[in-house]
């Protein structure tokens, strides 16, 4: 019945676009500004009298269909004198137009030049005229922030919150959801996560200012992936503009204040179009950014009641490439190629101690582990225009991979009495005699590992528009397929070895000491182990250590695996206009199909391995997506939205691999869920936005998700093992991830942003930039406290990841050659990890962080500028259970760069 619904529907779409269709003429043209000839995209160009319109793309470029005849043509563009063209068309041939628009005030002319409003009204014209509700950020408006990567920026959009590792932002939150509820793209098409366990990318490892824009959609249309409950980002590389050489980049160092370290970064950017025509376009742009970070952390374990310090230091390294070729062999076709590789590094020491009162011990360990993610992403395809029709396709390659090639941690162990209180939440206070004594720590144990995290898509797409006319009223219909083949595997070494004896004390392998400063100077963290001697030691040396073979094999057995996951979709959708009312509906359909391959693990009843065993899992599943869009003009300034829309997210691979370990001392298992499914949602979005012709814009909205099928972790008492087929264990518990609840997510948001033009005097060159986002979730899973009597009680708690509040504070002085920036963002308390019962859950704390930056225009080519991050010092900080029970607080200090910029 799916299928001939589908079919349906196709056929219905193709027999109203034969009806509607008629000879029409074309009209393509390209709008940039007066000044600097830059690309206009997001332009408002319609033909007067009519609902027949569109809005430039990135390049500042636009298609419109028209009845044979003479028109005027009117263009609309935030910031911009309002423009009208008299033009004639005529059947089936292409007119082809070239508009420069020139600035509506002094103020703003006088500012574009030097780039610090051009981007903001890019975006913002973008938004206004997008069929569904989005928001866009320009490279221009990315630079007025000290956002090094992407998750930085993107933490400046409301109703966006970001997970922060040592201090930089990587993984991305939209509405209040997790990670995984938002997919992320490359030009449009998803890319791989390097990482082994989980879909969602860190987006640390790609520099910002590699991209041309960056689009965070909250509402989906039927011609994008539906995995995708909270938003779709999609990271766009530039492409070339002009038939003049287009150089341009940065030079910058800084200084990390709690490392007392340098950094550098460096940026250059070639792009230029070629030939007579400038049919040919090529852009290159590369980046390097090195920074030596650090933290400073203590840790505790109130189930253990164990106490840990903390000292990382860490080098850091991003290097972005991205280029772009492009061939129009005329104004209605081209072709393209777009690439974009990425290279993230992490070389980190790790020291701390382990205070454990109970075992009247102290360890003390090192860690020197060097990681490598890496993205690849390269898209080709073609772009036709037809008398009656449109047509798109598109192939994509992308990879992403993780190597470890070396993770060392060596551990040290001394037995004296050790105790620690804490006189205040804020920090614990230490009691034990000179525990940075080497002399008294003895080898317990060392690892040596490495691991290696492949992700590969392989995704073809085509797309076809068939445009249309009711009256003076223009309609598309458009429909389209797509496939996406992707395989995923994760291969794992890990040795650990314990001493025979005869190996030294911990004092023989001692390096330079950890700086006084450690957490304000409150404790000596002494001098660590450099793990490099002790390596040396350790080949010099093989009878003194025994491997572990035991805890090698259930390791590696449990981590690795493989897996395969096909996707493939079809949609059909409609867009008509009918006078201020764009109506846009349409379905998508997407199928699944799943492989994985991995290991069981058994362990006996006396503790020790008993088998290994290969397993392997399969599952499909598909689903149908309607979505509905609704915008409506009540003048050219102002639109009312609205959308309802369905959509999923996929579990992370974490959940679905079907590897299995069976500890029978224990009596309990951790089993995978190959069959486990997507989380359904139905989405609900309303949204009121007036925008300013001086470039700006007021907005407002309320969002609701239905959430079907939510994934949580389940304990099954007293079951029989496997859970299907002839059971090997009669009675164990068992925790699996499994569907079955529902939960639910309201909120809204509000957003500001714009020039002070209307104040008196100096106070007229300030600007302000402000958004805030309320969410409340409601999630059912099995109660904690449930046994075997009452496995099905239930229990409701917020959403892992959901933020109450969100929100970004900027105010900006902008002359004619400087600017000034103070930028506050918030990220609300949220909860991070589910534990045994509530009162382990654990919750990350609220956490404002301010910046500034500044920046100077020597001249129309030059600017020198400054950054400063966390000026307040804010940590990272989470509890458990109850707000006065801390376990982490970790230090970052402030961080900086000065530099310059061109643009030659």
């Amino acid at each position: 019945m799916r299928y001939k619904l589908l079919l349906s529907f196709c056929f219905l779409v193709i027999g109203l676009s034969g009806a509607a269709q008629a000879q029409q003429a074309i009209l393509r043209g390209k709008i940039t500004d007066a000044v600097n000839q830059e690309p206009l995209a997001g332009a408002a160009v319609e033909l007067a009298g009519t609902s027949n319109g569109v809005s430039t793309g990135l390049n500042g470029e636009f298609r419109l269909y028209a009845t044979p005849g003479s028109y005027t043509l009117k263009v609309h563009y935030l910031g911009y004198q309002d423009t009208t063209f008299a033009v004639s068309v005529a059947a089936g041939e292409t007119t082809v137009l070239q508009f420069r628009l020139r600035s509506s005030s002094n103020h703003l002319s006088d500012v574009v030049v030097t780039g610090a409003l051009q981007g903001q009204a890019r975006a913002l014209n973008q938004q206004k005229n997008a069929d569904n509700i989005k928001n866009i950020v320009a490279a221009d408006q990315i630079g007025r922030f000290p956002d090094p990567n992407a998750a930085e920026a993107l933490q400046r959009v409301p109703g966006v919150n970001i997970e922060r590792d040592q201090g930089e932002g990587r993984y991305v939150l939209v509405r209040g959801l997790a990670p995984q509820f938002t997919n992320i793209n490359v030009n449009g098409e998803q890319i791989p996560s390097p990482e082994a366990d989980v879909r969602f990318v860190a987006l640390d490892a790609i520099p910002s200012d590699q991209l041309a824009s960056m689009e965070i959609s909250k509402s989906l249309t039927p011609d994008m992936d539906g995995d995708a409950i909270g938003g779709s980002v999609n990271l766009i590389t530039r492409t070339a503009q002009s038939g003049r050489p287009q150089i341009s980049g940065l030079l910058a160092g800084g200084y990390n204040n709690l490392m007392e370290k340098p950094n550098v970064n460096g940026q250059l950017q070639f792009g230029q179009r070629f030939g007579a025509n400038e049919k040919l376009g090529f852009l290159i742009n590369g980046n390097y950014y090195q920074n030596k970070l650090g933290s400073d952390n203590w840790e505790y374990a109130p189930q253990d009641n164990e106490l840990e310090l903390r000292n990382y230091a860490l080098t850091r390294t991003r290097t972005g490439l991205s280029s772009t070729l492009d061939y129009k062999f005329n104004p209605n076709h081209e072709v393209y190629v777009r690439g974009l590789y990425s290279r993230f590094t992490d070389r980190e020491w790790r020291r701390r101690y382990v205070f454990a009162p109970e075992d009247e011990e102290i360890e003390k360990l090192t860690k020197d582990r060097f990681e490598e993610q890496s993205i690849l992403s390269v898209n080709a395809g073609a772009k036709h225009t037809f008398s009656r029709f449109f047509l798109n396709y598109e192939a994509q390659y992308s990879y992403g991979e993780q190597d470890t090639p070396y993770d060392n941690e060596v551990g040290f162990i001394a037995g004296m009495p050790a105790t620690f209180s804490f006189p205040t939440p804020k920090y614990p206070q230490v009691d034990a005699e000179d525990f940075s004594d080497n002399t008294q720590y003895e080898l317990d144990e060392a690892e040596f590992g490495h691991t290696l995290a492949k992700d590969r898509n392989i995704t073809a797409k085509v797309d076809l528009g068939i445009p249309y006319k009711l009256g003076d009223n223009s309609g598309l219909i458009k429909f389209g397929g797509k496939m996406r083949r992707k395989r995923k595997s994760y291969a794992i070494t890990a040795n650990k070895y314990e001493g025979r004896g005869g190996v030294p004390t911990l004092d023989a392998f001692a390096g330079s000491s950890v700086k006084d400063s450690f957490l304000g100077g409150r404790y000596s963290m002494g001098n660590p182990l450099d793990v490099t001697s002790f390596i040396n030691y350790f080949n010099a040396n093989p009878a003194q250590f025994e491997l572990n073979v035991e805890d090698k094999n259930i390791d590696e057995a449990l981590e690795a695996f493989e897996a395969e996951e096909n996707v493939y979709a079809g949609y059909g959708m409609v867009r008509q206009q009918i006078g201020p009312l764009m109506v846009l509906a349409g379905l998508r359909y997407e199928k699944t199909n799943v492989n994985y391959a991995s290991k069981d693990v058994l362990i006996n009843a006396a503790g020790d391995l008993e088998a290994i065993r290969p397993i392997e899992g399969e599952s499909s599943y598909d689903f149908f997506l309607p979505q509905l869009h609704l915008k409506y003009e009540l003048n050219k300034f102002t639109n009312l939205r609205a959308a309802a829309t369905y959509s999923y997210a996929r579990p992370n691979f974490s959940e679905l691999i079907p590897s299995q370990e069976i500890n029978r001392e224990d009596n309990q298992a951790t089993v995978g869920n190959a069959n486990l499914k997507p989380v359904s949602a139905f989405n609900l979005d309303v949204l009121a936005e007036r925008y300013f012709g001086t470039v700006g814009v007021l907005s407002g909205g309320f969002f609701y998700k239905k959430l079907d099928d939510f994934i949580y972790r389940k304990m099954i008492f007293a079951s029989p093992y496997p859970l299907v087929g002839e059971p090997i264990i009669d009675r164990i518990n068992i925790a699996q991830s499994q569907n079955g609840n529902q939960a639910n997510l309201t909120g809204f948001e509000i957003a500001y942003q714009g020039n002070l033009t209307f104040l008196p005097g100096f106070l007229r060159n300030f600007s302000l930039y402000t958004n805030y986002t309320y969410t409340h979730s409601d999630a059912k899973i099995q109660s904690r406290s449930a046994s075997s009597s009452n496995p099905n009680a239930t229990e409701s708690l917020r959403l892992p990841g959901q933020a109450k509040n969100v929100g970004n504070i900027s105010l900006s002085y902008e002359g004619q050659k400087f600017t000034a920036r103070t930028s506050m963002n918030f990220n609300g308390e949220y909860l991070s990890e589910i534990g045994g019962v509530a009162e382990e859950d654990i919750y990350v704390k609220n956490r404002a962080q301010l910046d500034f930056s500044a920046s100077y225009a020597v001249n129309s080519r030059f600017r020198v500028f400054t950054e400063f991050m966390n000026l307040t010092n804010q940590p990272f900080e989470r509890y458990m259970g109850h707000k006065n029970q801390l376990i982490q607080r970790e230090f970052y200090s402030w961080w900086s760069r000065i530099g310059v910029k061109f643009d030659l």
